[in-house]
């Protein structure tokens, strides 16, 4: 059999154009792979808007010199790199990783953004783009030499069908957490169960109100939730000695076919457990609880995707809470200041500090315009204060990046001069508001 090209037919029929394309598609960023000379392997791809910029940016000229600078930095290096791109666009970054071809730099796959947010993804997905590159120059060196071994090739396809799996787990699981929607949390429960192919996921809590005791919160189970499930994994409550507690609170306990002991089995698992992942959840950096990932069926070695996955979804799960910790704890400060700013005798109302919508009008003020102006825009009473300083020097424009402002203004719908007093905070769910309390000029 001939030897053959490493060119873009020999891509596209080894699934590596594919490959590289879904992993671009999922991460929904621009991909391109280029050959030392900066000639296309892989064309570009990505979403519609900018891909036209990203085509030009490519195949323009003065692109030549940049990428000269990169095959030079990554090959000698043999490290994936992410940097800022002068293209005109100051959102604008670009990843780029080398593949190898039996030790030989063969090819560097770049991935554009073009937007913010399209750079937050790209950040994220930097280091899942080097560890595939990684993976592909093993594929393409064992099938270009003829010796590859179809298990081996199954299991990298299985390794890039992973973690473009997970990548779309994960935006689901960001969604829900910027977002605030929790319609969709057993799905994503249900996603990661089966993406892990383990038995059980359960969430446990300390318990504040029990020392040294956890209170479980919520379970996915493979085959359902019931008393027969719970049965599976209660042993989590209290049953982890100091030490393995100790480890769980900092970096995690990893158990598997190759560090389980038979005194582990019984004492702490209680007989239940072939295999266990358990990562801390943190809430605003203190240690609130834990997720265990369980596999009851059969033996196994978590596979280092699989723990970096595990681990991942529990930060995230984190980052929820504390986001819900700090809503809860802001809608409780808020009613509270509703409470107060109900009795005050002064004319107050809080406004969006964006649009000038007012959100909220105490009484005081009501009686005084005879009506109620929560929903209007405050604008036309009282204009913003951010828009007043603009093109005024230094000095002043900074002003308004203080927490309070004190002015006097004539407001047309009280008929009268007023003090303004303007304080900047954030109202109920986050959002951030003016509080504007006004009394007449003595």
């Amino acid at each position: 059999m001939a030897k053959p090209k490493l060119d873009q037919e020999f891509l596209k029929e080894n699934s590596i154009e594919k490959l590289v394309n879904s992993f671009a598609s999922s991460a929904e960023l621009y991909s391109v792979v280029l050959d030392i000379n900066g000639k296309p392997l892989i064309n570009p791809v990505g979403p519609a808007p900018y891909l036209g910029e990203f085509h030009e940016m490519v195949f323009n000229p003065e692109f030549t010199k940049l990428y000269e600078e990169i095959v030079n930095c990554i090959a000698d290096s043999k490290q994936a790199m992410y940097s800022e791109i002068d293209d005109g666009n100051p959102d604008s970054r670009f990843a780029a990783a080398p593949i190898f071809v039996n030790g030989r730099f063969y090819a560097t796959w770049i991935i554009y953004a073009h937007t913010k947010n399209q750079n937050q993804k790209l950040f994220k997905a930097f280091d899942h783009m080097a560890n595939v590159a990684n993976v592909l120059s093993d594929i393409i060196s064992k099938l270009f030499i003829g010796s590859a071994i179809s298990d081996e090739e199954e299991e990298m396809k299985s390794e890039l069908d992973f973690e473009k799996n997970g990548r779309e787990i994960m935006t689901k699981i960001l969604k829900i957490v910027s977002e605030g929607d929790k319609s969709n949390v057993l799905e994503v429960y249900e996603n990661v169960g089966t993406l892990l192919d383990v038995d059980y996921i359960v969430y446990y809590a300390v318990d504040h109100n029990q020392a040294g005791r956890m209170k479980m919160i919520d379970y996915w189970a493979r085959f359902g939730k019931g008393p027969e499930a719970e049965a599976s994994f209660t042993w989590d409550h209290d049953h982890y000695d100091l030490e393995l507690q100790e480890k769980i609170r900092e970096e995690g306990l990893i158990v598997d076919k190759n560090n389980m002991t038979n005194k582990m089995r019984v004492e702490v698992f209680q007989g239940n457990v072939k295999a266990i992942m358990v990562f801390p959840v943190r809430i605003a950096g203190e240690y609130e609880g834990r997720m265990i990932f369980i596999e009851n069926s059969r033996e196994r070695i978590w596979k280092k995707n699989e723990i970096s996955f595990a681990k991942e979804v529990t930060d995230m799960i984190s980052r929820d809470l504390t986001i819900e910790r700090r809503i809860q704890r802001s809608r409780r400060g808020t009613r509270i200041l509703q409470e107060i700013f109900d009795e005050l005798p002064a004319l107050l109302f809080v406004r969006d500090i964006e649009n000038g919508k007012v959100i909220y009008t105490n009484p005081a003020l009501k009686g005084k315009m005879g009506y109620d102006m929560t929903g209007e825009n405050s604008f036309m009473m009282i204009p913003n204060v951010k828009e007043e300083f603009e093109g005024l020097d230094n000095k002043t424009h900074e002003i308004v990046h203080h927490r309070k402002e004190y002015y006097k203004r004539y407001i047309d719908k009280l008929g009268g001069i007023y003090d303004v007093v303007e304080c900047f905070t954030r109202w109920r769910d986050g959002e951030k508001v003016a509080v504007l309390i006004m009394t007449p000029e003595e």
